[in-house]
């Protein structure tokens, strides 16, 4: 497994039978096999779906069993664990596995982090290809940075996959902790494409194209969270991994962060508690609340400004709402505001966002 490469096996189990993953997932795994030149209807056929979304006019989603087995199917017909997606480099059938068991007994992220980059420099297949796997921190402003480049850099559009490969590995990661992991900044060694679809589906923070290395940049203090799986919670995942690490990431609601979320809601047009009346309603001193909070990689006003934000891009895929009404319904007086503190957010503006 590379610091993109996600264990990917098996299919989903009884808890989420009923989720639906859009027809849009599904048709990028069969222009994936299309582009390696694998057989699309052999794929449909083992993962049980009657029409080819590519050619057919298809708009109903799938159950989360049949979009795990055509990703598995996809990655038989190839030999490749990672999808045929980080040039130059391939995953045997079972390598994800091997990676995920020797990290899943790990004493905290950074030690797990470390190990997944040992066995990537000494157990994957990349034939002649230079491959820079690394982690970067930066103790004056607490974050770390996880870079990956394979393959020639030159060559347009391949390491925007690359990219998708790191978010895909950060759920992976959030799972392995059980808590978010919020990836404050990414990095990507190629242009920026023409269509962000999944850019904007993995990144909801400011990306810069044009860098000299793929990264992601999140909060160092996550390094030192514990590993919470174990091996039988090891084979659960393993199951879901499709669903799990592209679309829905799996990830409890125990942390005192996450009791933030759901104190805060989505309410915004009311005010706000203040940090001391969150403390008080928490049932902790202020001191305690900030020190948990550190420890977790986070903060209120990140807290709020994450929720604001996820709410303002679900707002902004409503045809019916314009600018100015998710502005109001996040709080904001001056719609001005809401753009600054948007492309604060994500590094676009709203309108742009909305256009993608």
């Amino acid at each position: 497994m590379t610091a993109g490469q996600p264990p990917l096996e098996g299919v989903a189990g009884n808890a989420e039978a009923l989720e639906r993953v859009p027809v849009a997932f599904v048709k990028a795994v069969l222009v994936q096999a299309k582009t390696l030149g694998r057989d699309v209807q052999a794929l449909l056929d083992a993962a049980g779906l009657r029409s080819n979304p590519l050619i057919d006019d298809v708009t109903e989603p799938v159950s989360v069993e049949q979009y795990s087995r055509l990703c598995l199917a996809l990655f038989r017909s190839i030999d490749d664990e990672s999808g045929g997606f980080l040039p130059g480099v391939s995953t045997p059938l079972g390598g994800t596995r091997l990676l995920a068991y020797s990290m899943i007994n790990c004493r905290n992220l950074g030690q797990a982090l470390q190990r997944a980059m040992d066995f990537n420099a000494t157990c994957r297949e990349r034939g002649d290809h230079r491959v820079v796997h690394e982690l970067v921190r930066d103790s004056e402003r607490k974050t770390a940075r996880l870079c990956y480049l394979s393959g020639a850099a030159e060559t347009p559009g391949l390491q925007v996959s690359v990219l998708y490969s790191l978010a895909i590995w950060m759920r992976f990661c959030s799972w392995l902790i059980d808590q978010p992991i919020e990836i404050l900044r990414a990095g990507c060694a190629d242009q920026e494409p023409n269509r962000r679809g999944g850019v904007d589906h993995f990144f909801h923070c400011p990306v810069d194209f044009g860098q000299d290395s793929n990264w992601v940049e999140f909060s160092e203090a996550v390094l030192q969270a514990p590993i919470a799986q174990d091996e039988s919670k090891l084979e659960r995942f393993l199951k879901l991994a499709p669903y799990h690490v592209v679309i829905k990431p799996m990830v409890s609601e125990g942390g005192v962060a996450a009791r933030i979320r759901r104190l805060l809601g989505n309410d915004f047009q009311r005010e706000l508690p203040t940090f001391e009346e969150l403390a008080y309603q928490l049932n902790m001193s202020e001191r305690t609340l900030r020190r948990r909070l550190d420890r977790e990689g986070t903060s209120y006003q990140r807290i709020k400004d994450q929720q604001r934000r996820e709410l303002a891009i679900s707002l902004l895929e409503n045809a019916e709402l314009t600018v100015s009404d998710v502005a109001e319904l996040l709080g904001f007086s001056d719609p001005s505001a809401f753009h600054r503190s948007f492309k604060r957010w994500t590094g676009r503006a709203p309108g742009d966002y909305r256009r993608s």
